[in-house]
C-alpha cells in the first residue's frame, strides 16, 4: 500500500484479521473492518499511514508473534506512529496477559489503542479511563472464551461416549448419520500396527515403511508417515470399539495380533525373542485369492488359524484383489528389505 502521510495530523496504523486463510480470500469481514476503522480514522482527524492485514492467523497467537503484527511494530517504531486502530478487541487478543503486556507497552512509548466497535462506542487507552475499562472487558472475555472452551470440551467428550461424530475422519471409524462405527478392517490394521510396535519394537518410521510399501493407505488416501502412525495406534478413542453394542467380526480372532496389545501399554512389551523379526510379513489381509501364503512367524502363530481362514477371506478378499490390480503386488513384505 502506498503510503499518504498528511502533514500536521496524528499518524495510525489500522491492524485487521481474519482467522482463516478462505476467510481473507473470500474478502470476508476484511472489507467492512477497513471501512469502520478508516471511518473512524476519518473522525478523529489521523492520517493512516499504512493498513496490516493477517490473514489465517488466529488471535491466541501474540500479536507481535504474528507476521503483519511484528511488520506492525516495527513499523510504528521507526515512524513516529501515535495510534493503532482496530475494530474489535478480539480482533487483537485472546487473554487478558496479552492485552495488559500489549497495552502496557504501547502506553510506556505514548501509542494508544483504539477499539472502534466497543459496546456501540469506542473505546481508546490515552486515557485512564480507557485502560481500566478494556481491562475489565478483556477480562470478561477471557471469562466467556474460557466458559466457551469448557462447553466445547464437554460436548465432544458426551459426543465421543456415546459414538456420535465429534470432528473429522478417523482412522478405524465409519461415520454413518452422526453414528461412528467401528470399521474393522481399519481396526485389524492398527492392532497389526499396535503390535509391531509395543510387541516387536518397531519404530513408527520402520511401521511406516512396511505400511506404505503394502500400498495401505490412511482414511483420506494419504500416506504413512511416522507421525500418523504413532497417533493412530496410540489414539484411546479406539477402546470405543470394545463396547457391547459393538460386534467383532468372526474373523477377528483369526490374526494372532488382534486384542494383544492392551490400551494401556505406553512402552515396547518384548513379545518376542531378542531380534526375532518375521521373515515374510504378510499384509494385514492375508488373503491371495482365498488362500494363505505367509503366515506371521510369531509365537502366537498356530495351526488352528487355517480352519478359519474362509471367513476373513469372504470379507477381505476383494480389497486385496483390487490392490493387486492396482499395484501388481501380492501384499508381501520381505523385512530384509526395510
Amino acid at each position: 500500500m502506498t503510503e499518504n502521510i498528511i502533514v500536521n495530523k496524528p499518524n495510525a496504523v489500522i491492524y485487521l484479521r481474519v482467522s482463516s486463510k478462505k476467510q481473507f480470500d473470500e474478502g470476508y469481514s476484511i472489507a467492512s473492518q477497513k471501512s469502520s476503522c478508516e471511518n473512524y480514522a476519518r473522525l478523529k482527524k489521523f492520517n493512516v499511514s499504512k493498513v496490516f492485514k493477517d490473514e489465517g492467523v488466529s488471535a491466541t497467537i501474540f500479536l507481535w508473534n504474528r507476521p503483519k503484527g511484528r511488520a506492525m511494530k516495527e513499523y510504528i517504531e521507526k515512524n513516529n506512529i501515535k495510534h493503532i486502530i482496530v475494530v474489535k478487541m478480539d480482533r487483537l487478543f485472546r487473554n487478558v496477559r496479552d492485552l495488559l503486556e500489549t497495552v502496557d507497552e504501547l502506553t510506556s512509548k505514548d501509542i494508544g489503542l483504539h477499539l472502534v466497535e466497543f459496546g456501540g462506542q469506542s473505546l481508546d487507552t490515552t486515557s485512564a479511563m480507557g485502560r481500566f475499562f478494556l481491562t475489565v472487558i478483556g477480562a470478561i472475555g477471557e471469562l466467556e472464551s474460557g466458559q466457551i472452551s469448557e462447553r466445547t470440551k464437554e460436548s465432544v467428550k458426551h459426543m465421543k461416549k456415546n459414538s456420535k461424530r465429534f470432528t473429522g475422519e478417523i482412522y478405524g471409524w465409519d461415520c454413518n448419520e452422526g453414528n461412528l462405527t467401528p470399521n474393522w478392517y481399519e481396526q485389524y490394521v492398527i492392532d497389526y500396527m499396535r503390535d509391531l510396535y509395543y510387541g516387536y519394537g518397531i519404530s513408527g518410521y520402520g511401521i511406516s515403511k512396511i505400511m506404505n510399501g503394502m500400498d495401505l493407505k490412511g482414511k483420506l488416501g494419504g500416506i504413512w508417515r511416522s507421525t500418523t502412525v504413532i497417533r493412530t495406534i496410540n489414539y484411546d478413542f479406539h477402546q470405543n470399539r470394545d463396547k457391547p453394542k459393538f460386534i467383532k467380526p468372526e474373523w477377528w480372532g483369526n490374526a494372532p495380533f488382534t486384542d494383544t496389545i492392551p490400551w494401556t501399554t505406553n512402552s515396547c512389551l518384548n513379545l518376542y525373542l531378542p531380534n526375532s523379526k518375521p521373515s515374510n510379513m504378510p499384509s494385514p489381509c492375508p488373503i491371495v485369492f482365498g488362500k494363505l501364503k505367509t503366515s506371521l512367524s510369531s509365537t502366537k502363530n498356530n495351526n488352528n488359524n487355517k480352519g478359519h481362514i474362509k471367513n476373513l477371506a469372504s470379507e477381505l478378499e476383494q480389497d486385496l484383489v483390487d490392490r493387486m490390480k492396482k499395484t501388481g503386488s501380492n501384499g508381501i513384505l520381505n523385512w530384509d528389505d526395510l
